[in-house]
């Protein structure tokens, strides 16, 4: 049909033949098949050029707008196919992914699944190959997993707005560690790595907290604190809006700050390192690398 319909254009089969790149041997052919498959003549042929006869009119209307159509899918679809997109799956908190990528990911050229999770089921589906790589997630010994540094941040101590604590205690440490933990504290997990780290650096001991309420994620932690009495550690930027609202507080300055490290995790031996390194560059394009 393309052949039929660069010829009724062409008039000629010499120039139908350069149009279609094509030998005119080979034009002549495509015509007469499709001659004997309709059982119609589409063409009269004189010493100069080709006249189509009515019937080849008529089919040359009835398939012109399909053949153009029929062009434009295989115009996009070799586009598509020269450019060949990444496609990967991550895994990382609802805290990471609201505060950190929702603003970029969605400019990224790459199909991307994201999978959300704490970071202990996290770090069980990168290992049973469900993602190839976790974002934003503190270093763990688990598994045999490869980690590249990705962030640090600040962890801070906050409080609903409503809690004071009493002066004397402000000047007497020991006190003041008794009084913390008899309170009502929120935290990530049972393991409470970020309230440990926190203690050991602000009180140079290790807590003694039995948590009251353990939610799925720092940024639940920081709205429940909003609206009923509570403590908790959280990393400083996920709250500094609510700060800045004064919704919540930190109820006292720590004598040094307390750090963590956020990094990237994947398997060893992975058949997608092209597409993690890819992911990788284009977080670091965005600056989002920086606490």
């Amino acid at each position: 049909m393309r052949t039929f319909s660069a010829i009724y254009e062409c008039k000629k089969i010499t120039e139908a033949s350069k149009k279609l790149n094509m030998t005119q041997p080979g034009v002549s052919k495509h015509l007469a098949a499709l001659e004997n498959h309709i059982g119609k003549k589409l063409f009269e042929r004189t010493t100069r050029k080709l006249t189509p006869t009515e019937y080849g009119k008529f089919y040359y209307s009835q398939i012109k707008t399909p053949l153009q159509e029929l062009e434009k899918v295989e115009y996009y679809s070799s586009q598509r196919a020269k450019k060949q997109r990444s496609a990967i799956t991550i895994g990382c908190t609802t805290d990471f992914f609201q505060k950190e990528l929702r603003q970029i990911i969605y400019s990224f050229d790459m199909y991307i699944v994201t999978c959300f999770g704490t970071e202990k089921e996290l770090v069980e589906a990168l290992e049973a190959d469900n993602v190839q790589l976790l974002v934003g997630i503190k270093k763990y010994y688990k598994y045999d997993h490869e980690f590249t540094f990705l962030k640090e941040e600040e962890l801070i101590i906050i409080s609903s707005n409503d809690i004071e604590i009493p002066e004397d205690l402000k000047k007497d440490e020991k006190q003041l560690i008794k009084w913390l933990q008899r309170q009502t504290w929120f935290t990530f997990d049972n393991e409470q790595d970020d309230i440990k780290k926190f203690w050991e650096t602000t009180f140079s001991t290790t807590p003694k907290i039995v948590p009251r309420y353990i939610l799925p994620s720092y940024l639940d932690i920081i709205e429940s604190i909003k609206h009923n009495q509570g403590f908790s550690i959280v990393p400083k930027h996920l709250c500094n809006e609510a700060l800045e609202n004064n919704s919540i507080k930190i109820p006292f300055e720590a004598s040094m700050p307390t750090h963590q490290k956020r990094f990237y995790s994947n398997k060893l031996k992975n058949s997608r390192l092209k597409e993690i390194n890819t992911f990788k560059e284009l977080i670091e394009k965005t600056g989002t690398n920086t606490a």
